[in-house]
């Protein structure tokens, strides 16, 4: 019967602590919450596939501004230079057939021309001919007048005739003047086209193999290396992650129970949990816009889920944090500082 008493006499006093650690509200003035240190990362990759060659560096290591992490080689698929190629034959031929459209329009146009000036110049021969006979028939008859009133109808045919065959040889030498004039310019869209495509093939020819040295952006940590020597890395995959060296922002949930209002600007005294010594002030720089499960290094009391809003406090670079760093967070009550 003891025993069963102090079964039940135990489980009643952790309930009382749980109470006490989980259910009451914070204290409005002053309450602590955990966070952790983190820096800017940056993640490095390429918007093209690349070959890694060389790989300088190991995760975790220090490096300075300009340090070389990486030899790289981009090469350029022969797909791709084939296409080019395959591109400008494409449009070499249109400018081909399109020239000897031109061609023909010019010849169609000499040919309309040499035959219908030919026509009319038969016309007129036959028109003189008419008055030549006329003429001499009348010179033998005394008896009929030679004037020349008597042939003007024809004259004037002749004339008529001539007129429309120079207004058909002047139409026909402007339209062969500009179809020449087209031809020795030539296709200028067509051209164009081309002349870029020859460029595009040259520039992809001199960028078949590319060398590319991965430097260091600024001083700062190796992360994770995502890649190793003489893989094939495909567009926009993550070679390494690199991060700055000292953690500038400290990430931190706090609990939905807690009464206190933590608004933007506010100030957070963060301290190391192995050595409390080290310890800065922080300014809150960002708020979560909703409730979220606090991670499980985060809580209180790891095995219970909490939920709560999560909190950026920003801290001086110049700080003695290592990255990811399990960090005390207490907030200072603007009323008593």
């Amino acid at each position: 019967m003891k025993q069963f008493n102090l079964f039940y006499i135990s489980v009643l006093i952790s309930c009382v602590l749980l109470y006490f650690v989980l259910g009451q509200p914070e204290d409005n003035s002053s309450f602590s919450i955990y966070g952790f240190a983190e820096s800017n990362e940056t993640e490095v990759n390429y918007n093209y596939p690349v070959v890694v060659e060389k790989i300088l560096v190991t995760p975790g290591q220090e490096v300075d501004s300009g340090h070389v992490m990486m030899h790289l080689t981009r090469r350029k698929s022969k797909e791709t230079l084939a296409d080019q190629g395959y591109r400008i034959a494409e449009l070499r031929a249109k400018e081909n057939v399109w020239q000897q459209k031109i061609e023909n329009d010019i010849a169609e146009l000499e040919l309309s021309k040499q035959t219908k000036t030919t026509e009319l110049q038969t016309e007129i021969d036959v028109i003189r001919k008419e008055i030549d006979f006329k003429k001499s028939l009348a010179s033998d008859l005394k008896t009929i007048s030679n004037s020349p009133s008597a042939f003007k109808p024809l004259e004037d045919d002749i004339l008529q005739l001539e007129e429309e065959k120079n207004l058909f040889v002047r139409t026909v030498d402007l339209k062969l003047e500009g179809l020449k004039k087209e031809l020795a310019i030539g296709n200028t869209p067509i051209q164009k086209q081309i002349s870029l495509l020859n460029a595009e093939e040259s520039f992809e020819k001199s960028q078949e193999v590319l060398h590319i040295d991965v430097t260091a952006p600024m001083d700062g940590l190796i992360g994770n290396i995502g890649c190793k020597e003489q893989e094939h890395v495909p567009s926009y995959s993550t070679l390494l992650s690199f991060y700055e060296p000292h953690s500038s922002i400290v990430t931190g949930f706090v609990h939905e129970d807690v009464t206190v209002g933590v608004t933007l600007g506010d100030v957070f005294q963060v301290s190391s949990l192995v050595d409390p010594s080290i310890s800065y002030e922080g300014v809150v720089t960002g708020l979560g816009s909703r409730i979220v499960e606090i991670p499980t290094r985060l809580r209180k009391l790891e095995s219970i889920k909490s939920y709560g809003r999560e909190i950026n406090i920003s801290i001086s670079p110049e700080n003695n944090f290592l990255q990811k760093e399990k960090v005390s967070l207490r907030y200072i009550d603007p009323s008593k500082t």
